[in-house]
């Protein structure tokens, strides 16, 4: 209903001003601005164009708009020059569309992009460390690489705190090396911190951890056992250990492998149950830290339809399912099976609790019809009306390429 009412409420502006250029709308501002907030942001970018009241209104609008997450899926020539493809996929949950993003200066790197914790890209080789922040990862910024030699490292970036940590190269001393650079410095010198712990020895790579970040501190969690920590990059230390083992009535943890993400303030769970040859089901949790850091409180926000769950796995379903992705950021959560197969699986937090769950079907926009020769990077992140306006700037196209 809310597109019919823009396009007579634009009727109505034209042929009461001899055009879109009346400066005067007919429709009331808080009525206009009321409709317009409920736009996904491509249309409300449409509609800045309309008049110089109309402009008004939008930006009036953006007091009342909601953002929700835009999902992102890069690809990357797997071959060096490791070339950022021009063109990019993002969906968006308000139109539940899918959006083409072609840009006209495509990223090169020396390494493999990365994703950490939704919201960052990175890649690091022995040359420089390249990491993007930004909304559409159109901007990188590159620094010096970390002292430790590293290949497989969990990354954060907590405030102005990077965080690099694990992943590192047999030759060197500390296997559990961690360096943070303070990147609001412009040729940062990194800093080594206190070390892993000591349970980590054995898992400490991107390959078995799951990575979170909140506005204060970087969470780890081991993918099978769930035994986790944080690391404060104020204090340059870890915490106690946690353990991310919710049990049932009868005291048992029927999960097999975990993963973590920061949705605001909220650490969310994502948890596989049943064994690897025979998964069960995905269930989900907000975690709530208590006065025992070994006796947390896990608060079920939702379990994954079955339908959903089928459509995750793909048509492979007979290949175990060793591991998924978690992209949770502000009030949307999206799960995809890290086997890049089956569909990537969205929902909504409402009241904390989990909603409106679906699959994201378009083939074009995921792994399935990639080029062998290209990575897929999925990442998440808020798009304000601002990252909008910022990547026009930048010469970033949008073409909406298929309702879901």
């Amino acid at each position: 209903p809310i597109a019919p009412a823009l396009s007579k409420a634009m009727m109505e502006n034209k042929n009461n001003n001899g055009g879109f250029g009346g400066e005067e709308s007919s429709i009331d501002r808080d009525i206009l601005a009321s409709i317009l907030s409920k736009l996904p942001l491509l249309d409300l970018d449409s509609a800045c164009h309309v008049s110089k009241s109309w402009n008004r209104a939008v930006f009036f609008s953006l007091r009342r708009l909601k953002t929700m997450p835009w999902l992102f899926v890069y690809r990357q020539r797997r071959v060096p020059p490791c070339t950022m493809a021009a063109k990019a996929m993002a969906y968006d949950p308000k139109s539940d569309k899918w959006i083409e993003l072609i840009t006209a200066s495509p990223v090169e790197h020396v390494a493999a992009a990365r994703s950490s914790h939704s919201t960052l890209l990175y890649a690091l080789s022995p040359t420089k460390f390249s990491f993007s922040v930004d909304a559409f990862h159109l901007n990188w910024r590159h620094v010096v690489p970390p002292r430790v030699w590293r290949i497989d490292p969990i990354v954060a970036v907590v405030g102005k705190s990077l965080i690099v940590a694990g992943g590192v190269c047999v030759f060197e001393d500390d296997k559990l090396a961690v360096e943070f650079l303070d990147i609001q410095i412009g040729d940062g010198v990194w800093e080594r911190c206190e070390s892993m712990p000591d349970f980590l020895w054995n898992s400490a790579s991107s390959t078995w951890l799951s990575v979170a970040a909140s506005s204060e501190k970087m969470y780890v969690t081991e993918k099978r056992s769930g035994m986790a920590c944080s690391f404060d990059p104020e204090t340059r230390s870890w915490t106690e250990l946690l353990d991310l083992s919710p049990v049932d009535e009868y005291g048992e943890c029927k999960l097999y492998s975990r993963v973590i993400g920061s949705a605001g303030n909220r650490l969310i769970m994502a948890g596989i149950t049943g064994k690897d040859y025979n998964p069960t089901g995905i269930e989900l949790w907000e975690i709530v830290s208590s006065e025992s850091p070994m006796n947390l409180k896990f608060e079920s926000i939702g379990s994954m339809p079955k339908a959903c769950f089928d459509k995750l796995r793909g048509v492979d379903s007979d290949w175990p399912l060793t591991s998924i992705a978690l992209n949770a950021v502000g009030d949307m959560v999206y799960v995809h099976n890290t086997a890049e197969t089956g569909e990537i699986v969205a929902a909504e937090i409402e009241e904390g609790k989990l909603c409106k769950w679906r699959t994201l079907r378009n083939a074009d926009a995921t792994w399935n019809r990639s080029d062998a020769g290209e990575r897929v990077i999925v990442a998440c992140s808020n798009v304000s009306f601002s990252d909008l306006k910022s990547a026009f700037s930048d010469n970033l196209s949008f073409s909406v390429v298929s309702r879901i």
